[in-house]
Protein backbone atom coordinates (compact mmCIF):
# COMPACT_ATOMS: atom_id res chain seq x y z
CA UNK A 1 0.00 0.00 0.00
CA UNK A 2 1.33 3.22 -1.08
CA UNK A 3 1.20 6.35 1.10
CA UNK A 4 -1.97 8.06 -0.85
CA UNK A 5 -3.86 4.68 -0.36
CA UNK A 6 -2.76 5.04 3.54
CA UNK A 7 -3.88 8.48 3.54
CA UNK A 8 -7.19 7.69 1.81
CA UNK A 9 -8.37 4.66 4.60
CA UNK A 10 -6.75 7.24 7.03
CA UNK A 11 -9.64 10.01 5.90
CA UNK A 12 -12.43 6.97 5.72
CA UNK A 13 -11.94 6.58 9.20
CA UNK A 14 -12.92 10.51 9.83
CA UNK A 15 -15.97 9.92 7.86
CA UNK A 16 -13.63 11.91 4.81
CA UNK A 17 -14.06 11.50 1.08
CA UNK A 18 -10.75 11.65 -1.08
CA UNK A 19 -11.31 11.69 -4.84
CA UNK A 20 -9.05 11.55 -7.78
CA UNK A 21 -9.20 12.94 -11.05
CA UNK A 22 -13.15 14.16 -10.89
CA UNK A 23 -13.94 14.92 -14.24
CA UNK A 24 -13.09 18.17 -15.86
CA UNK A 25 -12.11 21.19 -13.27
CA UNK A 26 -13.17 22.16 -9.94
CA UNK A 27 -16.60 23.64 -11.39
CA UNK A 28 -17.28 20.22 -12.46
CA UNK A 29 -16.27 18.02 -9.80
CA UNK A 30 -17.80 19.44 -7.40
CA UNK A 31 -21.02 18.48 -9.70
CA UNK A 32 -19.42 14.71 -9.82
CA UNK A 33 -19.26 13.93 -6.12
CA UNK A 34 -21.06 10.95 -5.16
CA UNK A 35 -24.06 11.24 -2.75
CA UNK A 36 -22.93 8.74 -0.83
CA UNK A 37 -20.03 6.63 0.63
CA UNK A 38 -18.98 4.08 -1.58
CA UNK A 39 -15.95 1.96 0.60
CA UNK A 40 -14.74 2.65 4.07
CA UNK A 41 -16.32 2.41 7.15
CA UNK A 42 -19.00 5.16 6.10
CA UNK A 43 -20.58 3.00 3.24
CA UNK A 44 -23.73 3.64 2.62
CA UNK A 45 -23.69 6.80 4.49
CA UNK A 46 -24.27 10.30 2.81
CA UNK A 47 -21.46 12.13 2.20
CA UNK A 48 -20.89 15.56 4.12
CA UNK A 49 -19.31 18.08 1.74
CA UNK A 50 -17.69 19.88 4.76
CA UNK A 51 -15.27 16.70 4.50
CA UNK A 52 -14.31 15.82 1.39
CA UNK A 53 -10.47 16.19 -0.16
CA UNK A 54 -10.63 16.06 -4.03
CA UNK A 55 -8.68 16.82 -6.91
CA UNK A 56 -9.44 17.03 -10.77
CA UNK A 57 -8.39 15.71 -14.23
CA UNK A 58 -6.47 19.02 -14.58
CA UNK A 59 -4.82 18.85 -11.97
CA UNK A 60 -3.26 15.37 -12.85
CA UNK A 61 -3.14 15.73 -16.98
CA UNK A 62 -0.79 12.84 -18.81
CA UNK A 63 2.09 13.89 -20.44
CA UNK A 64 0.64 13.18 -23.84
CA UNK A 65 0.25 15.45 -27.10
CA UNK A 66 -2.90 16.92 -28.84
CA UNK A 67 -3.66 15.89 -32.11
CA UNK A 68 -5.36 19.41 -33.46
CA UNK A 69 -6.06 18.15 -37.02
CA UNK A 70 -7.60 15.41 -35.83
CA UNK A 71 -9.12 16.47 -32.69
CA UNK A 72 -7.70 13.85 -30.25
CA UNK A 73 -4.89 12.90 -28.08
CA UNK A 74 -2.25 10.73 -29.07
CA UNK A 75 -2.24 8.39 -26.11
CA UNK A 76 0.93 6.54 -24.51
CA UNK A 77 0.85 3.15 -25.96
CA UNK A 78 -1.52 0.67 -24.47
CA UNK A 79 -4.11 3.45 -23.59
CA UNK A 80 -7.17 4.49 -24.89
CA UNK A 81 -9.51 6.87 -24.56
CA UNK A 82 -11.79 4.48 -22.75
CA UNK A 83 -9.36 5.04 -19.60
CA UNK A 84 -9.88 8.62 -19.03
CA UNK A 85 -13.32 9.92 -18.55
CA UNK A 86 -12.78 13.75 -20.10
CA UNK A 87 -9.09 14.42 -20.15
CA UNK A 88 -6.07 12.27 -19.99
CA UNK A 89 -4.93 11.83 -16.44
CA UNK A 90 -2.38 10.30 -14.45
CA UNK A 91 -3.52 7.49 -11.25
CA UNK A 92 -1.98 8.33 -7.46
CA UNK A 93 0.95 5.84 -8.03
CA UNK A 94 2.31 7.75 -11.57
CA UNK A 95 2.17 11.24 -9.21
CA UNK A 96 4.14 11.83 -5.81
CA UNK A 97 1.38 14.73 -5.01
CA UNK A 98 -1.26 16.97 -5.98
CA UNK A 99 -3.77 20.13 -4.79
CA UNK A 100 -6.97 19.35 -3.30
CA UNK A 101 -9.83 21.18 -3.34
CA UNK A 102 -12.23 21.60 -0.17
CA UNK A 103 -15.22 22.78 1.21
CA UNK A 104 -14.22 27.03 1.63
CA UNK A 105 -17.27 26.90 4.31
CA UNK A 106 -15.81 28.11 8.05
CA UNK A 107 -17.23 24.01 8.95
CA UNK A 108 -15.02 23.29 5.85
CA UNK A 109 -12.01 24.93 6.86
CA UNK A 110 -12.57 23.55 10.54
CA UNK A 111 -12.59 19.67 9.44
CA UNK A 112 -9.51 19.91 7.50
CA UNK A 113 -7.59 21.67 10.20
CA UNK A 114 -8.71 19.16 12.57
CA UNK A 115 -7.31 16.38 10.03
CA UNK A 116 -4.01 17.88 9.38
CA UNK A 117 -2.23 15.38 11.82
CA UNK A 118 -4.11 12.98 10.27
CA UNK A 119 -2.71 13.56 7.04
CA UNK A 120 0.82 13.81 8.31
CA UNK A 121 0.43 10.39 10.30
CA UNK A 122 0.07 8.91 7.10
CA UNK A 123 3.41 9.43 6.16
CA UNK A 124 2.27 12.77 4.31
CA UNK A 125 3.18 16.23 3.95
CA UNK A 126 0.94 19.48 3.16
CA UNK A 127 1.33 22.51 2.41
CA UNK A 128 -1.45 24.99 2.72
CA UNK A 129 -1.67 28.71 3.94
CA UNK A 130 -5.21 28.21 6.02
CA UNK A 131 -7.36 30.11 3.63
CA UNK A 132 -10.80 29.35 2.23
CA UNK A 133 -9.12 30.74 -1.33
CA UNK A 134 -5.97 28.19 -1.34
CA UNK A 135 -6.00 24.85 -2.07
CA UNK A 136 -4.37 22.34 -0.19
CA UNK A 137 -1.15 20.52 -1.55
CA UNK A 138 -0.39 17.09 -0.27
CA UNK A 139 2.91 14.96 -0.80
CA UNK A 140 2.75 11.31 -0.24
CA UNK A 141 6.22 10.45 -2.18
Amino acid sequence: MNKFDTLKDRLQEHGWYLGWALPCCQSCAWMELPMEHKDGPFKGQELDYDKVLFNHEQDCLLDCKYDEENEKYILPEGMTRDDYTVFPHTTPEQQTNSLFCFSGETIGIENLKKILPVIEAAGCRYDWNGSPNSRIEIDWS
